[in-house]
């Protein structure tokens, strides 16, 4: 305790009192069924005030129909999600932590994956991002959605939530109205900043009218959008004057980024490797300008930077949300002063924003149990016999198997043939822009390795009789994949090399101009373009995707095409290897079917997928009453399938009534 006196120092935040600096910021778990939160979200949220953290807000909650973002989107404006947030209340305040409610009006921004709601904003300027043209507001218009506003804050304090913060972030509805490139209006709304202003002021005004003195109320904002032509921390100080002159705030919530943008939108969530705390300058310059409390976020995710940042006066509330998504219990952790046992959140954002952008419920990586936590606590609650377990392969599926196996009490040996554990994630660590997630993420399983009762075994390939000496109950097979190689004309070419080996391989020879084909879009490819270019080749990167970085999470594929740009990579999408003749390279034209001859080059990386490591599955696969098949070893995927196997296979081993087993995704590669 005595490392965070300032961290876990109480706070009077408005009417509000907080036990301690840390926040959830608001984002989006999609737990919401027709504008109402549901019970999973509840238990979302719930595990996280368990586990210590100080405030919640919660996701972007809709003041208007017209403010629909998502059709996942909490409806505030509905009477109906009232009995919604007093069951959410209930839970969190159980544990002393306070909620908010985050009132949303994206403006020209509206996204919806069913019927798109007309977009509404201050003037006809269109989000280029997603291409949306919105119709200019009427006065009226204007007037409705302040009283949405004013509503929904009401509906919020009904609901037995303890404040709300009004979003006027990243581009969205009231930023659309202070800022002088979204606002061409005329009229009272538009013109001298005074008048862009007055949306804001007046829905501030009008929700103090609704909540009363004993309540809380409160802004979020981009200090700056990191984009060409958005708002500056300059612009930002001078807003925040505006506001405290005029109207009480009880906080302002600082974070970066604008959602219309391609470049701006990175900072909605900012990835690894951007980095960590980096918006601190901007949260002290609108703390002196604002004189109330500031909160900050986007990649704190160490409660010993979170110290610091409150201690030296940059903030006085920090967010440090993709933490306590994969530790929710975190803040009691560092408080108790077992440091050594906290997951630290690697940027990767495959599951949390990932999930969000696929119309998704909330995961994690790192920690499978997010956003499942009813159906996890379902299956860990099953009566359960103990039993031996073999884990070949020690990987993150292996791993995650090894440590979920280990905490359900049974006896666990992790065996690998490689003389350390991580897998792939060796090969990743030494990717430029990717091996913080690596090393964060191997950091992480060593420490619940070390903590547990699994016996490792390391540096051997198992051997069948090595497993009938065992006699394993179970046997859980991780051993994952390897590099696929097409079976082409010219492919055993001695110029042609894999990621794998670009990285993994020492003094390995490399020619001054290489190609780098892309099957997957995935970030094998991309890591070894900008590798390569980095230390001085001339690269051209050809994918066989409709875009390079495809399947890359859009805030990552943001940075990454930032920097292929900077180190002016060559960009070939829609193409494929055809075969290597020689000295010259067929690509084939996705769509045309044309043949290009490519004859300047003289290294090949291959990037295109990878095969299973299925042969050791077949030959054990009637060793041991159960035998199960994760990962890439089933079939190769991301992270987060590994990890979420080794869990939910984990957690059915061993259950006693097989009537009440809660079959996942996998069950069908159970091997009986």
């Amino acid at each position: 305790m005595a490392q965070f006196k300032h961290l876990f120092s109480p706070i009077e935040i408005g009417n509000t009192e907080l036990k301690n600096r840390i926040l959830s910021t608001a984002h989006q778990t999609n737990h919401v069924i027709d504008g109402i939160p549901t019970e999973d979200m509840t238990a979302y949220h719930a595990v996280r005030a368990r586990g210590g953290v100080g405030l919640i807000i919660l996701e972007a909650a809709a003041v208007h129909p017209s403010g629909m973002l998502t059709t996942n989107t909490i409806a505030g404006f509905d009477e109906k999600v009232v009995p919604a947030y007093l069951g959410l209340a209930n839970e969190v305040h159980e544990y002393g932590t306070k909620v908010f409610s985050q009132l949303f009006h994206g403006g020209r921004e509206v996204v919806s994956s069913d019927y798109r709601n007309a977009a509404w904003a201050p003037s006809a300027v269109p989000s280029l991002r997603f291409s949306t043209m919105p119709k200019p507001m009427s006065i009226e218009e204007i007037k409705e959605v302040i009283e949405g506003f004013a509503f929904s804050a009401k509906l919020a304090k009904k609901g037995g939530l303890d404040g709300v913060e009004i979003c006027c972030s990243h581009g969205y509805l009231p930023a659309q109205f202070w800022a002088e490139h979204t606002n061409l209006r005329t009229d009272e709304y538009g013109g001298s900043f005074e008048n862009r202003m007055r949306f804001i002021v007046e829905v501030i005004e009008r929700v103090w009218e609704e909540v009363g003195e004993d309540f809380t109320v409160g802004i979020r904002m981009s200090a700056d959008e990191m984009t060409m032509d958005g708002t500056t921390v300059k612009d930002a100080v001078k807003i925040v004057e505006y506001l405290v002159d005029r109207v009480r705030l009880d906080f302002i919530d600082v974070t970066a980024g604008d959602s219309s943008t391609y470049a701006g939108s990175t900072h909605i969530v900012p990835p690894s490797p951007i980095k960590h705390g980096y918006l601190t300058p901007q949260s002290f310059k609108i703390r002196m300008a604002g004189a109330v409390p500031v909160f900050v976020g986007s990649r704190i995710i160490d409660p010993v930077e979170a110290e610091q940042i409150v201690a030296a006066g940059k903030a006085d509330v920090v967010g440090m949300t993709r933490s306590l998504i994969v530790d929710p219990e975190m803040p009691n952790k560092a408080k108790s002063g077992n440091m050594q046992y906290i997951d630290a959140c690697i940027g990767c954002l495959q599951a949390c924003i990932g999930h969000y952008h696929k119309g998704l419920t909330i995961g994690c990586v790192q920690n499978p149990s997010a956003g499942k936590e009813n159906q996890v606590m379902a299956l860990k609650n099953q009566l359960k016999e103990k039993k031996k377990v073999l884990v070949i392969g020690a990987g993150p599926a292996g791993m995650q198997a090894a440590v979920t196996l280990d905490g359900l009490g049974h006896e666990v040996i992790l065996a690998d043939k490689a003389d350390k554990v991580g897998g792939l994630l060796h090969t990743l660590r030494r990717a430029p822009m990717r091996h913080e997630l690596a090393e964060s993420m191997i950091d992480n399983y060593l420490r619940k390795l070390a903590n547990s009762h699994v016996k490792v075994e390391l540096g051997a390939a198992i051997k069948l009789e090595d497993i009938r000496t065992i006699a394993p109950d179970a046997i859980v097979c991780a051993t994952g994949s390897r590099p696929y190689i097409p079976n082409i004309t010219g492919i055993n070419d001695s110029r042609v090399i894999t990621v794998d080996e670009l990285f993994n391989k020492q003094n390995m020879v490399i020619g001054k101009n290489v190609i780098v084909f892309d099957f997957a879009g995935d970030w094998p490819g991309i890591e070894a373009a900008i590798d390569l270019a980095e230390k001085g080749h001339q690269v051209t990167l050809i994918s066989a995707r409709l875009s390079i970085g495809e399947e890359v999470h859009q805030y990552l594929r943001n940075e990454y095409l930032k920097k292929l740009y900077q180190l002016k990579v060559r960009l070939l999408p829609h193409y494929d290897l055809g075969e290597i003749n020689g000295d010259t390279v067929v690509i084939r034209n996705l769509f045309s079917y044309e043949k290009e001859n490519v004859e300047n080059w003289d290294t090949i990386v291959l990037s295109l997928g990878r095969v299973p490591n299925g042969e050791l599955f077949e030959q054990i696969k009637n060793l041991a009453p159960q035998v199960w098949q994760i990962g890439d070893c089933l079939s190769p995927r991301t992270l987060e399938e590994a990890t979420y196997e080794g869990l939910m296979t984990s957690l059915q081993l061993g259950i006693k009534s097989q009537e009440s087993k809660i079959k996942s995704s996998i069950g069908d590669s159970v091997a009986k």
